[in-house]
């Protein structure tokens, strides 16, 4: 009997032992039934066959860096003789452009731009120039020629951007067109056509979030250079930012990251005609971006900041540069002016700066407005404007105009008029601190911020002096 187990256990024992190896063999031969050049040559082929399965092209979504720059949207025709055909989103030049390409072995799979084409204009440091250290500088959109390839999903192909593995994206979509060159350029004019819907505000954006239980609201920023929003909220006592990419699409606008609130997901927004707002709606709850005559929010900090910074005095000067936090309705205001005085003086004047000074105590004219108005050859001419001591009220700034100081102050005072009720509207100012200056010529370390009269839609941004 002893002898029976004993050589049932050996035959258990030789069994699995078998087993294991008889495994073992195929998982080898699985694993090892190509050489590692067969296996490169066989992605190199699959990416170069899908690149080359849809005739009229696909539409290629690139976000170069969604922590600091969105996206843009190129249509690719790819030919078997290595050449591609595009055209884009990024800029007016929509023309279709050949260039070529190439399916190579690099650190993985990639598929490499090899000359300039609308796609490596995000390579381009000239298209985006930001201000450092008060040197404007080019850095364009920090994007890419050469692109990892990452998945196909039933056609859908990603891609990662080699400089930017963690933050960029490219992601290509059969177009599905019948006609790649007529088809491609009406695209682009259709997602070209979401940018005065989102980037051309007179006022103040809202970026909404509706969940069934609250409503958040945050002040929503868009730079349209970098196609970058920095939206920010208030909650009790500390501000919340909200940073992500946009790109343009079809029917409104796709956002990188996504927004995350309430266990929620938000990245596709679709414009729409009837509340003029973008919209998305995920599991019945909405988050949607629109104009206001009003922020989302006042910060309480901000008018304290105000009356601190109010009597060192309040300055906008064409010569500091621009930023899109002064409307183009503040613009059509100084224009009228100079044309009125024109008319008056002859030539051709200029608003060359105004300065305000806020005191909270005293009605003696230390509430002021100071002009300066300019000629072609040179010449200028200063003007001031008093008013009673500042008040704040319901989170606005409240000034009353109490008549024109000396010189040619009182002689020109009807044609400054809209500068002065732009200032002194019943309904006071609203009034937001924008942390440091920063235009596209300069950057300084002064305060910023905003005044909008919301019954004018008029808002100048500018900064605090001592």
């Amino acid at each position: 009997m002893k002898f029976i187990l004993k050589n049932s256990f050996f035959k258990l024992l030789f069994l699995s032992f078998f087993l294991l190896s008889s495994c073992s063999d195929d998982d080898n031969q699985s694993v090892f039934d190509q050489t590692p050049s067969e296996r490169v040559a066989e992605r190199i082929t699959e990416l170069q066959n899908l690149l080359l399965s849809q005739p009229n092209g696909y539409k290629a979504v690139y976000f170069t860096k969604n922590d600091e720059r969105g996206g843009f949207t190129t249509y690719m025709q790819f030919n078997a003789d290595g050449t591609v055909r595009q055209t884009s989103d990024f800029d007016d030049d929509s023309t279709l452009q050949n260039s070529s390409y190439e399916v190579r072995l690099g650190t993985t799979t990639e598929l490499v731009f090899t000359t300039r084409n609308h796609i490596t204009k995000g390579t381009d440091p000239t298209a985006v120039t930001e201000v450092i250290n008060g040197f404007p500088t080019g850095l364009g959109f920090f994007g890419t020629s050469v692109f990892q390839y990452f998945s196909n999903d039933n056609g859908v192909i990603t891609f990662r951007d080699v400089r930017n593995s963690d933050t960029a994206l490219m992601v290509l979509y059969p177009t599905n067109f019948t006609d790649f060159d007529t088809e491609s350029i009406a695209a682009v004019n259709t997602l070209r056509a979401q940018i005065p819907r989102i980037a051309e505000p007179d006022l103040y954006q809202v970026l909404e979030i509706e969940n069934g239980e609250e409503t958040i609201k945050y002040d929503f920023i868009y730079d349209e250079a970098r196609r970058f929003s920095n939206s920010s909220g208030f909650s009790e006592t500390e501000i919340i930012n909200i940073t992500f990419g946009i790109a343009y699409t079809e029917d409104g606008i796709t956002i990188s990251p996504a927004l995350e609130s309430g266990g929620e997901s938000y990245s596709d927004f679709t414009y729409d005609e009837a509340t003029e707002r973008f919209i998305s709606t995920v599991n019945g709850t909405n988050a949607s971006i629109y104009y206001s005559n009003s922020p989302a929010f006042v910060n309480p900090n901000d008018l304290v900041d105000l009356e601190i910074l109010g009597p060192t005095g309040f300055l906008y000067r064409r010569s500091l540069g621009d930023n899109a936090l002064t409307s183009g309705t503040h613009d059509e205001m100084l224009a009228g002016i100079e044309a009125n005085i024109g008319l008056a003086f002859g030539s051709t004047w200029q608003v060359s700066q105004y300065q305000l000074s806020i005191d909270f105590e005293s009605d003696d004219c230390d509430t002021f407005l100071f002009v300066q108005i300019v000629r072609a050859d040179g010449a200028a001419f200063n003007l001031f404007y008093c008013f009673l001591k500042g008040e704040i009220n319901n989170e606005r700034l409240f000034l009353t105009y109490n008549g024109p100081g000396g010189g040619a102050s009182g002689q020109v005072e009807s044609i400054m008029m809209p500068l002065i009720d732009f200032l002194s509207t019943p309904s006071g100012l609203i009034f937001t601190r924008n942390g440091s200056f920063t235009s596209n010529l300069f950057n300084f370390s002064n305060p910023a911020g905003t005044f909008t009269n919301s019954d004018s839609g008029i808002r100048v941004y500018g900064l605090f002096f001592g």
